[in-house]
């Protein structure tokens, strides 16, 4: 709660303040679930799945209808509000972590799949917390509130490994059950924050706005598309491939895994209580290029790792990338629609982001399982790259608009 505190206090003098530490609450139970299940999915994949490379089938089905559902979340905002879909995919996410619960005690791996599905649905309708934050605020305002949001994660990083380390055991000859069942609980809290959230519906035109290919054209909409989906995907990668090489390439143990995973999403969201403030000092171009710098140390030191220090830090470095990456790419995205183009415009680059993530996660699987660590962590290179050449042909942009004709 000391989190949300110091929240309260950065956000003190904006008119958005109570929209934004509700949707930083929901976002931090949001997170806390979606660590829960980063840290143990796989780990239940591996027990209960046919064959070892269908280990993170549910983490990565869990992305797919994420993927699926971030597109039709986005028009039912702009028809509907985003409140009424927000309070919807929390009621979703309880439901399925319950039965992801379920499965384990029946040793179902066709039921704990679909259920991790099911709570893919609720992560679309979540990952919408960070641009409702925009809704009502200044320009000058969005990259604050939407680090201010994704501060809540910090909370997350706080419980989601408590829970999943202390709850391990709760229902006897049942690993992980009792982890499931936890946040399952949890995510009812959000029903309350998200009730206050008092975000107008955007009012309509006939035409509806700038057709879709107006913005495919634009530099900062595309650089602000693959930053925020290639570095979400990337981080995705090589955390959901993490654990079942701590836990049972490297027999360092859940509890290692557990508190390798809980200061990476601390270095995810603890920067969001600045990561705003430092976008408008020094531009959002070098925060995108100092995420882009710790995803390569990540990876360098990934390629090291043949201890606890090696993959605490590669994690550490990869929340950290991912947290300028995501909030500068969000941000750019925002910065290019008017209210009623942000259906399409948002909804269509959270399916760019969810769909890469998708086939990270199912990717990662595979290429541990068949390959190993160090050709996973290789293969990391080639989005990097494509990173840094999108960071190179926005610069090259930006330079040739501020010329004189």
């Amino acid at each position: 709660m000391s989190a949300l505190l110091i929240l309260g206090k950065f956000m003190q003098h904006s008119s958005n303040t109570g929209n934004v530490v509700r949707l930083a609450i929901a976002q931090a139970l949001s997170m806390t679930t979606m660590n829960v299940n980063i840290i143990n999915t796989a780990l239940v994949g591996s027990l209960l799945s046919p064959v070892a490379w269908l280990a993170t089938l549910g983490l990565s089905l869990q992305f797919v209808a994420s993927m699926l559902t971030t597109l039709p979340a986005s028009l039912l905002m702009v028809r509907f509000g985003r409140r009424p879909v927000f309070m919807g995919g929390v009621a979703i996410a309880s439901v399925a972590a319950f039965t992801q619960g379920v499965a384990i005690i029946t040793g179902n791996f066709v039921l704990f799949c679909g259920a991790s599905m099911a709570l893919g649905i609720s992560h679309g309708c979540a990952s919408y917390y960070r641009y409702a934050a925009t809704d009502c605020a200044t320009e000058a305002q969005r990259p604050k509130a939407i680090s201010y949001v994704l501060a809540g994660g910090l909370m997350a990083a706080l419980f989601g490994p408590e829970i999943a380390r202390n709850t391990v055991e709760l229902i006897p000859e049942n690993l992980y059950a009792g982890c499931y069942f936890t946040v399952s609980a949890v995510q009812l809290v959000s029903l309350i924050a998200l009730a206050g959230v008092k975000i107008p519906k955007p009012e309509q035109t006939p035409t509806g706005g700038r057709p879709f290919g107006d913005f495919v054209r634009m530099p900062v909409f595309l650089v602000g598309m693959v930053c925020a989906a290639i570095g979400y995907a990337l981080m995705s990668y090589l955390m959901t491939a993490t654990p079942l090489q701590v836990v049972n390439v490297a027999m360092l143990g859940t509890s290692a895994n557990a508190t390798i995973i809980q200061w990476h999403v601390v270095a995810m969201f603890a920067p969001s209580f600045f990561t705003g403030n430092l976008i408008s000092r020094f531009g959002i171009m070098k925060i995108l290029v100092a995420g882009l710098l710790a995803y390569v140390g990540a990876i360098a030191t990934a390629l090291m790792a043949t201890g606890f220090v090696h993959y605490f830090s590669a994690l550490f470095l990869l929340g950290l990338g991912w947290n300028f990456l995501y909030i500068g790419g969000s941000t750019l995205v925002a910065s290019v629609a008017t209210p009623e183009e942000r259906g399409r415009v948002q909804g269509v680059a959270d399916l760019a982001t969810t769909s890469l993530v998708a086939v990270a996660s199912l990717t990662a699987g595979g290429l541990h399982s068949q390959f190993g660590w160090q050709v996973l962590v290789l293969a990391a290179v080639v989005p990097v790259m494509i990173l840094g050449f999108g960071l190179v042909w926005l610069h090259h942009c930006q330079r040739q608009t501020l010329q004189p004709a």
